[in-house]
């Protein structure tokens, strides 16, 4: 199930300069002079960070025009063979754009070489690539790939377009937006899901997420906040995604709690995970009567099997079949999951 963000903030990071190095001169400065550099870079400093924080509002408009608007059609390319040391000497002379439409559409082909190059050029396009026809196209394309790499590539693509470099400076900077802009908070809290995704200050981001989807009063935000959370790998953020299943009161919050439960696909063991959940969904089903249609469509996406919505029948299966279901997900390569292509 495919769900877009309805919010989008074209934000570029401001280039990171190499810090000052500071030597003592032969004669000290004097103590009012060094105060007053100090305060000088404090102010520079709460400026800096006054102008980040209010320089999403100004965009917010053009970019949520852009990403709503119908994506036009745009011819898939075909690569019939993998990438060639003459491929890869070309690529680096193309401009930011065209080399990462290039290897994401050649990486949703699943050609190891174009996902490696991928990986190593991504971040030197932060900023400098936009969301053109085509780019539309293959983020969409590798939003629900079969491969993982190419879902990790997708997380990827989306933090470069937003202009977000993977560190703990866009992890406090959304932070941050989250708690002080509530028109911004669910938009800042889908993108802190990706970071941690991508490894960036996990611990810190799961536990703002899981508050988020707790405990805000708003539902769209709490939406996004279990969004965000499905990108996190851990084994507690089933649980936690459960929780919103089956206890949010919002039944928006609800539907993407249990389309992420059995698509969270973002980690190794995720596919394991998410079969293993199989027992609890049939068992909220005799009892949670507002979520059994949403529970048995999840147990269905897991399985891939086509029971009807009763739970003792999909209880039945599991023991019957679980173990060969589990043993059938062994099999496969770390990176092959459910997806589109």
């Amino acid at each position: 199930m495919e769900v877009d963000l309805p919010l989008g903030v074209t934000q570029q990071l401001p280039g990171q300069k190499p810090g000052q190095v500071f030597t003592p001169s032969g004669r000290p400065a004097s103590a009012a002079a060094s105060m007053g550099v100090f305060f000088v870079m404090i102010a520079g400093m709460f400026g800096f960070m006054a102008w980040r924080m209010t320089s999403f509002t100004s965009r917010a408009k053009n970019s949520r025009t852009a990403a709503a608007a119908p994506v036009k059609p745009v011819a898939r390319r075909v690569f019939s063979a993998p990438l060639t040391d003459a491929d890869v000497e070309r690529i680096h002379t193309l401009p930011a754009q065209a080399q990462a439409e290039e290897l994401l559409e050649r990486a949703i082909g699943h050609h190891t070489r174009a996902l490696e190059l991928f990986d190593r050029q991504v971040e030197s396009w932060t900023g400098q690539i936009r969301m053109t026809d085509r780019m539309k196209q293959l983020e969409r394309r590798s939003k629900f790939s079969k491969d993982l790499r190419v879902r990790y590539a997708n997380v990827d693509i989306n933090l470069a377009l937003e202009g977000w470099q993977k560190n703990e400076q866009a992890a406090n900077l959304l932070i941050e937006r989250a708690r002080t802009d509530p028109q911004h908070r669910a938009w800042a809290i889908y993108y802190l899901g990706m970071l941690a995704g991508r490894g960036v200050d996990y611990e810190r981001i799961h536990g703002v997420l899981a508050n988020y989807a707790r405990y805000d009063q708003n539902a769209g935000v709490r939406q996004w906040a279990v969004e965000g959370m499905r990108f996190l790998g851990k084994d507690e953020v089933l649980d936690e995604l459960f929780t919103s299943f089956t206890e949010d009161p919002a039944a928006s919050v609800r539907d993407r709690a249990g389309c992420n439960i059995s698509m969270r696909n973002f980690h190794a063991q995720a596919a394991h995970e998410d079969r293993a959940e199989a027992p609890r969904f049939g068992d909220e089903s005799a009892h949670n009567g507002p979520n059994a249609k949403l529970d048995f469509l999840a147990l269905q996406e897991i399985t891939d099997e086509n029971l009807p919505a009763d739970a003792l029948a999909w209880s039945r299966w599991y023991q019957e079949h679980g173990s060969e279901k589990m043993a059938e997900f062994e099999r496969l390569d770390w990176w092959q999951i459910r997806g589109d292509e």
